[in-house]
């Protein structure tokens, strides 16, 4: 996909569900799956989202460390004689906090599916159909 058209994807999705809700609830739903450090997580995100959603490290690590001051994730390091990676578990108020996201945040998914679903129909409506639109307005 092109940066352009990324962006332009990304201009959709953007607002205070996608930046307040998406990503946390994202990112427990696949802590709560596996543990995992931040840059396991970027790439089961992109593994799902494909180009869709642009995940880098200034997006992820400080939405983690919010996560992990509200008490939703825990971190520990890899290895616990020497930095390396955190590794990521979630809370049961991490599992509390998905359980209510996830019961309020499906209504909006289904909305966000029907309304691409009209516009990938309006645009790439069978030939036939467009045509037969087509001769209608002419001959009216």
């Amino acid at each position: 996909m092109s940066t352009a058209l990324s962006r332009r994807v990304d201009e959709v999705l953007r607002g205070p569900i996608k930046s307040k809700t998406v990503f946390p609830v994202l990112l427990l739903h696949l802590i709560a799956e596996q543990p995992d450090h931040g840059y396991g997580l970027m790439q089961r995100i992109e593994s799902i989202c494909g180009d869709l959603v642009a995940v880098n490290t200034n997006k992820i690590y400080p939405l983690l460390r919010r996560l992990e001051e509200r008490g939703f994730v825990t971190a520990t390091w890899d290895h616990p004689t020497k930095r390396s990676r955190r590794v990521y578990s979630i809370t049961p108020q991490g599992e509390e906090r998905l359980r209510k996201i996830k019961g309020s945040m499906l209504p909006y998914l289904e909305q966000i599916e029907r309304a691409v679903g009209r516009l990938k129909n309006e645009l790439y409506q069978p030939l036939g159909a467009e045509h037969a639109v087509s001769r209608t307005r002419t001959s009216a």
